[in-house]
């Protein structure tokens, strides 16, 4: 994917953040930043966080539940060094329907509180928030404590990623670069290489797509935080 087809870069300045409660919509930003258009979890029809999910059950506790809820104690620059790509392999009629299909998976099949990513790309270019980016995902097992989950919609096996949702993925990725700070971006395969995920004709575009973000590509700059267990391990997707 040449960098020159894609959306341009963000501007220089430093986001100022807002953080929101628990399960609620992600951090707001002033309006002079860069923050591309993302459709809030109201607008899409998000279920709200259940706190009973037999896999991601009540609040995070050191020692005691180290596979709950966890909301990062330091700041969002702090607390994030890699972004994760997805695909999410299955599509509904449109995007809401999708979403509504993931969240009822990762909820109902997974037992996690919410849908695992914090965002998701539909085919039109459409960015979606999922999971509070103050919250810790579940997207990749083993490696979610410090990473951010960004999901595609479409199965990347047939098909490669259209180019309003290259672009879209993109802006956001450089949005993200200015909010978080992280220095990597990788697939979910070069985690958890029994999965196919984000499909091949995804994961062929990803070293460009770090390129042109201004980040490194792979998974050597993974940290997990000190203090916290690296959440539910259950992901079995293989696809």
């Amino acid at each position: 994917m040449a960098a020159g087809a894609l959306i341009a870069g963000l501007g220089a300045s430093r986001p100022q953040i807002v953080i929101l409660p628990n399960g609620g919509d992600s951090p707001e930003l002033q309006p002079e930043d860069n923050r591309p258009r993302i459709l809030s979890r109201g607008e899409w029809g998000a279920l709200p966080v259940d706190h009973t999910a037999r896999n991601e059950y009540g609040l995070y506790r050191e020692g005691s539940n180290p596979y709950g809820w966890y909301v990062y104690p330091a700041s969002l620059r702090e607390s994030y060094q890699t972004l994760i790509i997805h695909h999410s392999a299955v599509y509904e009629a449109d995007g809401p329907a999708t979403l509504m299909e993931i969240q009822r998976l990762h909820r109902d099949d997974r037992g996690w509180a919410d849908v695992g990513y914090h965002f998701m790309v539909d085919k039109d270019g459409t960015i979606y928030q999922g999971r509070d980016l103050t919250v810790r995902g579940a997207h990749t097992a083993g490696f979610n404590t410090g990473s951010a989950g960004i999901c595609l919609l479409g199965d990347f096996r047939f098909e490669a990623p259209s180019k309003d949702q290259s672009d879209a993925a993109l802006a956001l990725i450089r949005w993200l670069v200015e909010l978080l700070d992280p220095t990597h971006l990788a697939g979910h395969q070069q985690f958890n290489p029994a999965t196919i995920c984000p499909g091949p004709l995804l994961a062929a575009q990803m070293e460009g797509l770090a390129r042109a973000a201004g980040l490194r590509f792979g998974i050597d700059g993974y940290r997990p935080a000190a203090n916290a267990a690296d959440g539910c391990g259950c992901c079995t997707c293989v696809l």
